[in-house]
Parts: structure tokens; sequence; C-alpha cells
């Protein structure tokens, strides 16, 4: 391959972007460079911290500006980029040369199928469209360590609507045992999908790394959303307490 080939992956929420990305990425020989972004969701977001924490080599960009992704681009390798469900695919500006347009998306989609080069069905029934789309709504949570009793009060109340037609979560937390994990969850497929993110515990003041919450729905009662929030996570006092806790675990397995 002597030119960087940009594959551009859209549909709308829920479709499996994300996981169809995952799926070709677990077949690469990471013998060339591989990039992901995700325009649409700003410097940050749970994707991108995701996809940088369970594919160390991948390389993350940052999507404020695509033309700034375009710049930094090597003459070599795949560049996966997952459109936001919110934007206009046939607005996007794209590099004339090696692109790849796949859609996630149904054939009643007709506005991603006839976009798209390659369009695949979703793997799983989504519900039906609605007239209008979802809002976004992302909360930045660094720093914030949930107490995981009150974090799953928070997620469960969620996910069953009592703050909002949530149509899909997710999310970056820290726990007290210092770990970080990732949260995923989508209207009509199931429980709630929790993966370890496999980073170094931190335990020693809060944590500096990237969390935070996605939400997608409709008539989202954010105050309320963050007085929840508020609630589960843990205080400076009880923090350390818990780190203190941690580490001399840590110390006695060591």
């Amino acid at each position: 391959m002597d030119t960087c080939q940009v594959i551009v992956v859209a549909g709308r929420w829920g479709a499996g972007k994300t996981h169809w990305i995952r799926q070709q990425l677990a077949t690469q020989s990471w013998q060339e460079a591989l990039f992901y972004a995700c325009p649409g969701y700003g410097a940050m977001g749970v994707d991108l911290v995701r996809m940088g924490y369970l594919y160390p080599r991948l390389q993350v960009l940052p999507t404020i500006s695509l033309e700034k992704c375009w710049n930094t681009l090597p003459k070599e390798g795949q560049f996966f980029l997952e459109v936001g469900y919110h934007l206009d695919v046939h607005r996007l500006q794209l590099p004339v040369a090696s692109v790849k347009r796949v859609a996630i998306a149904t054939p009643q989609e007709t506005e991603f199928c006839h976009w798209a080069d390659e369009v695949i069905e979703p793997a799983v029934s989504l519900p039906a469209i609605a007239p209008t789309l979802p809002e976004l709504w992302q909360v930045e949570l660094t720093g914030q360590v949930f107490d995981p009793p009150s974090l799953d009060e928070l997620l469960l109340e969620l996910t069953e609507g009592a703050y909002g037609q949530v149509q899909r979560l997710k999310g970056i937390f820290e726990l007290p045992d210092g770990q970080a994990f990732a949260v995923d969850f989508c209207l009509g497929l199931g429980e709630i999908e929790y993966t370890n993110l496999n980073v170094p515990p931190w335990l020693e003041g809060r944590p500096q790394r990237w969390s935070g919450l996605e939400l997608i729905g409709y008539h989202l009662d954010k105050a309320a959303v963050r007085e929840l929030i508020a609630d589960a996570v843990l205080s400076d006092t009880v923090l350390a307490q818990y780190q203190v806790h941690y580490r001399t675990q840590v110390e006695a397995e060591g």
C-alpha cells in the first residue's frame, strides 16, 4: 500500500460502527500504521479514549478539525473514520483518493445506502427510526471516582428511563480500587456491557486520565442527572481512605 487508505464508517446510533471497526482491527497484523478518529465528539470522547486503551498501538486522533487529521496522516497505513450519527455524511469533506465508504445500515436507511460503497446490515434489530434525531449530551468526569453501589444505581436508573428516554449510553468510570472501566448500553440490545480497560491502578489522589459519560436520547433531565452523579462520587476524605486500603493490599501482595 503506497497511500493511506481512509475507511469511513457511518450509521445511526447503536448500529455497530465501533464494533465493526474493532472487528477489522482484530484482523490486522499491526505492521502498518493504523489510525482512528470519531468526528463530532470534540477533542475527547468515550470511543476515542476506549479505543486508545484497548489498542495501544492504534493512533487515536482528536477530531476538532478533520483537516488537521488529513494533514497528520502518513503516506501509508489505514485510517478508520467513525462518523457520529448526528453528522450529515453527504457534507463530510473527504480526501479524493483511497476512500472507502462503509454504512452499517438497513435497506430502509437510504441516506446511508446511497452514500456508501458497501452496506452492512446491523447484527441486531434496532428500535424504529424516530422522526427527529435524539440529543447527544456529554459530561466530563475526569478526577471523579465513584462509589460502586451508587454507580450501579445511577446506570440502572438512566437506562430504565428515570431521567429521560435514553437510547444509548457510553461511559468511562473510575473506581476506588484504582481501576477504570467502560460501559456501553443500547436500547433494545439487552443488558449493560462492562469492559475493564486494563489500565494501571490510580491509587494516589484523583485520577488525571480522562473519564466521562455520553447519553443519546430524548427529554434528558440534565440537572437531575448531574445531581445523581454528584451523589455517587466519593469525597476527598473517603477516596483517600479507600486508596490507603488498596495501596496496603498491593504492598502485601507484592
